[in-house]
């Protein structure tokens, strides 16, 4: 099983008293969000614990969003990008917006915020001040007797592994839990543990955008919290293959610019069985083009990683060892729609799971 740390109630609690009050900068992410935003923007003016200012950062949206916002909320401001590059530049603008003594509240606009949310979140800095980032229980809109997903491990095939996804709200964390990674949809982020790793990757535009960014945050020593008594419901969108080329570039960007020399070595027999499965899988739904287009995007990328590899890794202070997981990787329902699918994803955990067995002294 993969380890995690639990805040038991009481412990290593500062004294509440020496900490100020924290003022949160609330940003909001959008892109042509203009029929989901009003009631992501109401939940967060509904909050028990009121946000210093909210901010929607707009994605150049093509159905006026941005209009409708400054109609309707007026006291809102709305930052306008001149080009639509995916939500990391939003998210990074949210975060450059913020005063230096507030804390980022980042939101995407399919988000609703249960009108506690952030005021258990600051019960959560209270508890833990030194953390980089804590983040609410993911609770599925449509649902929400159900949740979507508690916070993020990383595969050592890169991949995710979400703590307690699809599972009953009852059988969730009971306190807050340390991950290694979140979701974007919604999140508490220190501005200076941010601007420390040098903030979101925006060269990801889709896929792995949040994931990179707090995982990172990790991989550098910082520590990230899940906060079960806080609830976002989330309006989750069904894509199916239609990110493929991001998917797979950016899968590679992930790896060659956080694991290290030796991991790779010990990890590429794994690596390219895993590379053969997805082809394999990929030619099945008629999307194998889109991946090797995939592969020449990372190969053309090659001089810029190398780059920001060179300063991931001397921001590293964590090893391999303790960061990557052998769990069961996640796939959604809608892309295992065969018992002989779902078969064959189940053999290939089990051979990662041997793998993994028997290189994990090397790394």
């Amino acid at each position: 099983m993969y380890s995690r740390k639990i805040i038991q109630p009481g412990a290593e609690t500062p004294n509440v008293s020496s900490l100020k009050k924290p003022e949160i900068t609330v940003a909001v992410v959008t892109y042509n969000g203009k029929n989901v935003i009003q009631r992501c923007l109401d939940s967060l003016q509904s909050q028990t614990y009121k946000p210093a200012k909210i901010l929607v950062i707009d994605n150049n949206s093509t159905d006026h969003t941005p209009e409708w916002v400054e109609d309707h909320y007026s006291q809102i401001k709305v930052i306008r990008l001149d080009s639509n590059r995916g939500p990391n530049p939003a998210r990074n603008q949210g975060i450059l917006n913020t005063p230096d003594d507030h804390l980022t509240l980042l939101v995407d606009d399919d988000a609703i915020l249960a009108e506690d949310c952030l005021s258990e979140l600051v019960k959560a800095y209270y508890r833990y001040p030194e953390a980089a980032i804590w983040a609410p229980r993911l609770v599925y809109h449509d649902q929400p007797d159900m949740i979507q997903h508690e916070g993020v491990f990383i595969h050592y095939t890169a991949e995710a592994i979400l703590l307690n996804s699809d599972k009953p709200l009852n059988q969730g964390v009971k306190d807050i839990t340390q991950v290694h990674a979140v979701s974007g949809t919604c999140l508490l982020v220190s501005k200076s543990a941010a601007e420390t790793i040098g903030l979101f990757d925006e060269d990801y535009f889709f896929g792995r955008t949040d994931g990179e960014f707090s995982f990172r945050l990790t991989t550098s020593g910082h520590q990230l919290y899940t906060v079960p008594r806080a609830i976002c419901y989330h309006r989750v969108k069904k894509r199916g293959l239609s990110k493929v080329f991001y998917q797979v570039r950016n899968r590679w960007y992930f790896i060659l610019t956080i694991y290290s020399l030796r991991t790779l070595m010990v990890l590429m027999p794994a690596l390219l069985i895993y590379e053969v499965s997805l082809i394999a899988f990929l030619m099945l739904k008629g999307n194998i083009i889109t991946y090797f287009q995939g592969i020449l995007a990372v190969i053309a990328s090659l001089p810029k990683l190398f780059k920001k590899r060179k300063l991931v890794q001397s921001l590293k202070t964590v090893s391999d060892r303790e960061l990557l997981k052998n769990e069961s990787m996640y796939m959604r329902d809608d892309l295992l729609k065969s018992k002989a699918q779902a078969f064959f994803k189940s053999k290939l955990d089990q051979f990662f799971k041997i793998y993994w067995n028997l290189v994990y002294p090397l790394i």
